[in-house]
């Protein structure tokens, strides 16, 4: 029992835990983390042998894909050979001739300082400095030993040194006058020796001047370990891979055979030896994957937050993301024959678009870019050959696909976006091509070919994953708002044919939405769509609301006026039942249900205070339920219904009226508080005025006036013929 009692306990903390918001998305993470680690790690599996050089092969191990391979053993010759040939480079030391003939001005300065002390010693401190010079190993050979030699120096005279000082300066251009560097500096030396010799000088003079003179000597030109390095790179990468093609069902290595260190290297560029990097590569892989999370989840959690915290759409960018890896993984897998270079351009096919336009459709334009780079770097991970110019394509590809579903104003864009994204792929793979110097027509036609049928493939899969992604996740993308917006649609026609004022008022406030939407970062077709809807409440009690009585007696006339705004308001809850029941997206109903807040039925209210002997009313029974707009498009959809009904009651509106008009509704919406749960600005509300002004100056233009005599004159026809369609038409 107790035990039972722990285990209980145990698990109502774990289903707890696992309830938890942070919880479920930790989870979700690790699962998608897991999944995308095995699709990237497949393309890396490491295939069935493990061999060593020398080992005996107890098997016949053949390649299962005709492969271009690099033959390692003849590159690795070619470049050792091409490294060779590359020469040292050095560098001019322009200061080399003027050091030189500086250490030689100061080994005399030296003597003359220790000859003027006068000091017993003299002789030890000249040895010391002959034996000083010789500090670098040019030990000269001479007749006379160091002491033999300072003892010559102290008992020169001034003039002997100052005439073996010239003359050692004056011996020290010629010999420099010529290239010299480390290699060639005996060289220098043994000329030096000999024209040393030939001077006139005595013998312990001579090896004196022999060892300040070659001792000073310095290489002119100096060895550049890096640009000598930095050539012999150039030498070795300007060597060109040698390649051999293997067969399909070739023998690598026969049984029996003691296997090679190129058979190795053959097996391993053919994925059938097991590399010695195996773990390594599980860590690149899982380090590469982790990287790509965290940059998109850090990327959504700054700039769409609300998208972070709604489970439901980071489960379905992780869905699109492994449908479009998965493949991309698949389509690496296809050969075409015995087609190495076509095989190659297979990494062009690769879809990207697809899932750049689902998430532009159903999500957001600017993070299906951010999608579009994550997608092409896996591109390029996950196929072989030039995997950065499939990465590119596959980014050109994704963005054209993005720009071409921006802004969808008929269905018949999805498909026209193929065409576009196939018209990107063909010139980048033209480019790209061009650019890796792989021109060859074939080639190039078959990778066009390649392009366009991606092309079309991308579009293909995002109108068909389309549908299933927005039912599943309830998402109300635009090719759902297009599809509200057919006049053939159920409700529109109901609303047409039971409340055609209410019908015509909708077209008129969606008109006059959209038109200002676009100007302050709204969606005008979800402005445009959620206008058509925002009163279909209306088709309940049509004939309570002024727009549809078409001259027949008003029944409000004949009830309270609280019975009166109880009716009006109640269209807005009456509106949200029909739309839930016809399963419109909830975007939709938010239209309908905020787009009159909780603002105040005005009329009424004035009526009922008429009455209101007891001053017992309560403002709050005259308010709609709300809630306020919580979003631009519904405030957008708010004001154009209040300003369309009002400049629609307008006596003679010209434009001065209207103006004033619009004015006066915006700011008493904005003084009511109606706009404080959205996120427009002054600016904005100054944008939508303007533009509310201008639509409607147009449609309440001065028309042209019929002169008298033809008004009576069509009068009389119409009593003479009873034609009553035969009435003059106006004209703008």
């Amino acid at each position: 029992m107790r035990i039972q009692g722990i285990s209980d306990i145990i698990s109502k903390r774990f289903l707890a835990f696992l309830g938890q918001s942070n919880t479920k998305k930790v989870l979700g993470v690790l699962i998608f983390f897991s999944i995308t680690i095995l699709i990237v790690f497949s393309n890396f599996n490491p295939k069935q042998v493990t061999l060593k050089p020398d080992e005996v092969a107890r098997r016949d191990i053949q390649s299962n894909t005709t492969s271009v391979i690099i033959d390692e053993a003849k590159t690795k010759e070619l470049k050792k050979q091409a490294a060779a040939k590359v020469q040292k480079v050095y560098q001019e030391d322009t200061y080399a001739l003027t050091a030189t003939r500086n250490e030689v001005n100061s080994f005399f300065s030296l003597v003359r300082d220790i000859r003027a002390t006068e000091e017993e010693d003299d002789k030890d401190k000249l040895q010391e400095l002959l034996d000083n010079i010789n500090k670098e190993g040019r030990n000269i050979e001479t007749k006379n030993n160091s002491s033999q030699l300072a003892q010559y120096l102290k008992n020169a005279t001034p003039e002997d040194l100052q005439q073996m000082q010239v003359t050692s300066l004056s011996l020290i251009p010629g010999l420099m006058q010529k290239p010299i560097t480390e290699e060639t500096l005996d060289n220098v030396f043994d000329q030096a020796s000999k024209q040393i010799d030939q001077l006139e000088f005595s013998l312990q003079a001579r090896e004196i001047m022999k060892i300040v003179v070659i001792n000073a000597i310095k290489p002119n030109l100096v060895f550049n370990k890096e640009a000598t390095d930095k050539a012999i790179k150039e030498a070795m990468d300007a060597v060109k891979p040698v390649q051999k093609t293997v067969k399909v069902g070739e023998k690598i290595v026969r049984e029996g055979e003691r296997v090679t260190a190129e058979q190795i290297s053959t097996l391993e560029q053919l994925g059938i030896q097991r590399s010695k990097s195996y773990p390594l590569t599980l860590v690149g892989s899982a380090i590469f994957v982790l990287l790509t999370f965290w940059l998109t989840i850090e990327f959504i959690r700054r700039y769409y937050r609300k998208i972070y915290e709604n489970h439901m759409l980071m489960l379905l960018i992780g869905l699109i993301f492994i449908l479009m890896l998965s493949i991309t993984r698949f389509i690496t897998l296809i050969k075409i024959g015995d087609l190495p270079d076509i095989n190659a351009l297979i990494g062009y096919l690769t879809p990207v678009a697809a899932g750049s336009m689902l998430v532009a459709i159903l999500l957001d334009n600017r993070l299906a870019y951010f999608f579009t780079m994550i997608m092409a770097l896996y591109v390029g991970l996950l196929t072989e050959g030039n995997q950065l110019f499939y990465a590119i394509t596959a980014f050109v590809g994704g963005t054209v696909g993005i720009f071409q579903v921006y802004r969808l104003n008929q269905t018949s864009d999805l498909a026209r976006s193929g065409f576009y994204i196939a018209l990107a792929n063909i010139i980048s793979i033209l480019t790209l091509s061009l650019i890796g110097g792989n021109v060859t027509l074939n080639l190039i036609l078959v990778g066009m070919v390649i392009g366009a049928v991606n092309g079309i493939l991308s579009a293909v899969l995002m109108i068909g994953a389309l549908p299933y992604l927005e039912s599943a996740f309830s998402i109300t993308s635009m090719i759902k708002l297009l599809e509200l917006s057919n006049p053939n649609n159920e409700l529109l026609k109901r609303l047409l044919m039971e409340a055609p004022g209410t019908y015509h008022h909708s077209l008129m406030v969606g008109n006059l939405a959209e038109a200002s939407a676009e100007p302050i970062g709204a969606n005008p077709l979800l402005v445009r769509v959620g206008a058509y809807y925002h009163d279909i409440g209306k088709i309940k009690r049509p004939e309570y609301f002024v727009e549809n009585q078409r001259g027949l007696d008003n029944p409000h006339e004949k009830i309270a006026p609280a019975l009166s705004a109880l009716i009006i308001t109640s269209h807005v809850r009456e509106g949200v039942e029909v739309a839930r029941e016809a399963h419109l997206p909830l975007d939709i109903i938010d239209f309908i249900e905020q787009h009159h807040g909780t603002s105040l039925a005005k009329y009424f209210y004035s009526r009922a205070l008429e009455e209101d002997r007891e001053g017992t009313l309560s403002e709050e029974s005259f308010r709609y339920e709300g809630p306020k707009p919580q979003s631009k498009e519904v405030a957008l959809v708010m004001l154009a219904d209040s300003v369309e009904a009002g400049v629609r009651s307008l006596q003679d509106p010209n434009p001065e009226k209207i103006k004033n008009m619009v004015r006066r509704i915006i700011q008493d919406k904005l003084n009511d508080g109606q706009l404080e749960a959205c996120d427009l600005t002054f600016k904005d509300l100054d944008v939508i005025a303007n533009s509310f002004c201008t639509s409607l100056e147009g449609l309440y233009h001065k028309r042209i006036e019929y002169p008298e005599i033809i008004v009576r004159e069509f009068e009389k026809r119409r009593e003479k013929h009873g034609d009553h369609d035969n009435q003059p038409a106006e004209q703008d």
